[in-house]
């Protein structure tokens, strides 16, 4: 009988809130206030749920009949308070967020309240300060804009939320993991909100929150301390990089994700490196640039990165450091290693290259080809990118002496990678003609405005998944060093 209670009170309640937003609608209150006061009403309502229902399936049932409500009254816009734009089914997707979390995370009830508060708290307040002082704006999914202030405040509101839940609900954990997961879990509810248009938000960040908070209470709890401070560090980094204009709004996210569990798993080794290599890659795609613009002018991408470069750069090296985190085996920190020089030596190559005096060869056929060609090669660049692979090398022994006798094997894996990235370069990547100039080109759309035709290559083969390629090969290299 206790559940039977609990559901009428559910519905009584959720019904109290939703005719007090909307008579303060139709009495005057904006429709945005209105439709917060609903939002965070209803979600409050987690609280009582956790405390009153016993069966999480009985639990589930109020929020599976909102998910059909909601998406009614949304339809026939029945209520003022909560319309919006067709295609935004916020309304219809915070209940079913609401409803897998009850039925998936029952059994770890810190989960499924901060999963749920991360949204009903700090979307709210995330929208409210955007609006009102929202002053740098960056472009998300589907050509919306949000405010960096914006995320920043969900970002605290989540930190916050989910540091009173876990103190109040969670089982007893030290206080540097409580503050890890928390930070964890604030960064990825500010990055979920940050690309969620059309009300998708509501199903991203409570379920992303919450299954994220699960994981880190069930499966790897010793972690959180290092995982909590890379996400903040990377965050730091990658929003600096922005501001710098090295990295675009996509590209922040992709830091973020990469530089999450190099920083927070890879100890000072994998750290220092990922940054060494960050910071000379943003330094020297500056150097020389009016040089080096006729050129870069036919990469497919140059200057500010974006997510596909921030993945196809870090992201083999990222799950190398999952790995050493996971086994403790140190050839797994070679594969961090080996990756990220495979990427600082063809940044470094790429950026270097394209000013030697000397045309380069294709590294195939060796007859000589235009610079930038993609799979060609010269001199100059390949010292260049020996020179990115040894500083991640050494970097890498400054910041823990064992690597200072493998620091030429690093070296080599990132020279390796590097190579591999020419030869699929001249072999499988997509490359494109231009009619009008009668030169290559990696766009299928031309700077001069013409539509390119595919020349050579696979249409599939992309420059970042070339980069990735590169980078794996590199981390097999030093994987297989150590």
């Amino acid at each position: 009988m206790g559940d039977l209670w609990a559901l009428v009170l559910a519905f009584a309640y959720v019904g109290a809130v939703v005719a007090v937003g909307e008579g303060a609608h139709r009495l005057g209150l904006s429709r945005p206030v209105a439709r917060k006061v609903i939002h965070v009403g209803v979600g409050l309502w987690i609280i009582g749920t956790v405390l009153l229902f016993e069966s999480r399936y009985l639990a589930a049932v109020p929020a599976l009949v909102s998910v059909a409500a909601n998406y009614v009254i949304h339809r026939r816009r029945l209520l003022g308070s909560v319309a919006a734009e067709a295609e935004n089914l916020g309304t219809v997707w915070f209940p079913v967020s609401f409803a897998l979390l009850v039925l998936f995370a029952w059994d770890e009830p810190a989960a499924l309240v901060g999963g749920v508060l991360a949204m009903t708290v700090g979307d709210a307040l995330a929208s409210t300060v955007g609006l009102r002082w929202g002053r740098r704006q960056y472009a998300t999914l589907g050509g919306r804009t949000k405010s960096l202030e914006g995320s920043l405040a969900m970002f605290g509101a989540t930190l916050l939320t989910t540091l009173a839940t876990l103190w109040v609900v969670a089982p007893p954990l030290p206080p540097a993991a409580q503050a890890g997961l928390a930070v964890l879990a604030a960064v990825a509810a500010a990055c979920a909100e940050s690309v969620g248009i059309k009300g998708r938000d509501n199903l991203w960040v409570p379920l992303g929150t919450g299954l994220l908070l699960w994981a880190g209470l069930r499966l790897f709890p010793h972690l959180l301390p290092g995982l909590g401070a890379g996400a903040a560090l990377s965050a730091a980094i990658g929003l600096l990089a922005w501001w710098k204009r090295s990295l675009s709004p996509s590209g922040t996210l992709g830091a973020i994700l990469t530089g999450t569990p190099l920083f927070g798993l890879g100890g000072w080794a994998g750290g220092l490196a990922l940054v060494a290599f960050f910071v000379s890659g943003s330094a020297l795609s500056h150097l020389f640039r009016d040089r080096k613009a006729p050129v870069e002018a036919d990469f497919a991408k140059t200057g500010t990165r974006d997510l596909g470069q921030a993945l196809a750069n870090g992201g083999v090296a990222a799950a190398a450091a999952v790995g050493y985190a996971v086994s403790g085996d140190p050839a797994w920190m070679g594969a961090v290693l080996g990756g990220i020089a495979a990427a600082s030596a063809d940044t470094w190559a790429t950026e270097l290259g394209v000013l030697s005096r000397t045309a380069p060869r294709m590294v195939t056929t060796f007859r000589e080809v235009p610079p930038g060609t993609s799979g060609a090669v010269s001199l100059t660049g390949t010292l260049a990118g020996l020179g990115g692979a040894a500083l991640v090398g050494l970097v890498a022994a400054l910041a823990d002496p064992v690597w200072w006798r493998l620091m030429p094997w690093v070296a080599a894996a990132g020279i390796a990678g590097a190579f591999a990235d020419s030869l699929l370069g001249a072999t499988v990547q997509a490359v494109y003609w231009c009619p009008r100039c009668g030169k290559e080109t990696e766009r299928t759309l031309h700077g001069c405005g013409s539509t390119t035709r595919l020349h050579r290559g696979l249409p599939a083969v992309s420059n970042d998944l070339v980069n990735l390629a590169a980078t794996l090969v590199g981390a097999a290299a030093g994987f297989l060093a150590v």
